[in-house]
């Protein structure tokens, strides 16, 4: 496995500031980032030239534009995933496209701002239920999304097996499990609350995951470096 440090959790402050993310990833011992191309704010041939310069990866892209975009930014980056839905009828098209650039297509289960929302991919039900009738796309469980909505991170893992290629390793407040409430209050430090961190590292490992395991902490902090500190000591307390 890999492990990275999504650039969300960097001070909004430091937007814009690519440099100053890539060191930081590096400096506190993550292998690579995801983020998205408007946060990322630099052309994807930058973005990999600078990676490459500091040993570092751009491990996958998240969608804030069509899915060809998408595809296209991530390709030019150096990343070999991508975050985004895709319809039914346009599932088959864009994995042969993206395959032929050596990118899968994730989902991502997320608590969506209308509850239950039409086509919201919520618990492991929604992403299995999605997964079945796009052939060809993967999983990427969120295991603090799948909490708040009261699905189970490690059910949901071994339930997808071959078909979890990328993992979001996020934590909750113990209070707001099940409770399907996204204030960013309810998200924790990685290994400070809810989630059961060894059961989840036993189950990536029990169906052979050996793809990028992406930490988000999902709120704001008080020391941005300390908490990216932290949160990859709490995996190498655990042999990773």
């Amino acid at each position: 496995m890999r492990f990275g440090h999504h650039f969300w959790n960097w001070d909004r402050a430091w937007n814009d500031d690519l440099d100053l993310w890539l060191r930081l990833t590096k400096q506190t011992g993550w292998e690579g980032f995801e983020s998205k191309p408007k946060h990322i704010g630099a052309p994807p041939e930058v973005v990999k030239q600078k990676c490459e310069a500091l040993g570092i990866s751009c491990a996958a892209i998240g969608s804030d534009r069509g899915i060809q975009e998408t595809i296209d930014y991530a390709h030019a980056a150096g990343a070999g995933i991508i975050r985004a839905s895709v319809s039914k009828d346009e599932c088959p098209r864009w994995v042969e496209y993206a395959a032929e650039r050596g990118i899968i297509i994730t989902i991502h289960p997320h608590l969506s701002k209308d509850r239950r929302g039409k086509g919201a991919i919520e618990t492991r039900e929604d992403m299995l239920r999605y997964l079945d009738e796009r052939p060809g796309t993967y999983g990427c469980p969120d295991t603090g999304h799948l909490l708040l909505c009261g699905s189970d991170p490690i059910r949901t893992i071994r339930d997808l097996g071959q078909r979890c290629a990328y993992v979001h390793l996020k934590d909750i407040d113990p209070a707001a499990v099940g409770k399907a409430d996204k204030g960013g209050d309810n998200f924790w430090e990685l290994g400070c609350g809810a989630l059961d961190l060894p059961g989840v590292m036993k189950a990536l490992e029990e169906i052979g995951f050996d793809g990028w395991v992406m930490v988000e902490r999902d709120r704001r902090v008080d020391d941005y470096v300390a908490s990216a500190y932290a949160m990859r000591e709490v995996l190498h307390g655990l042999g990773y």
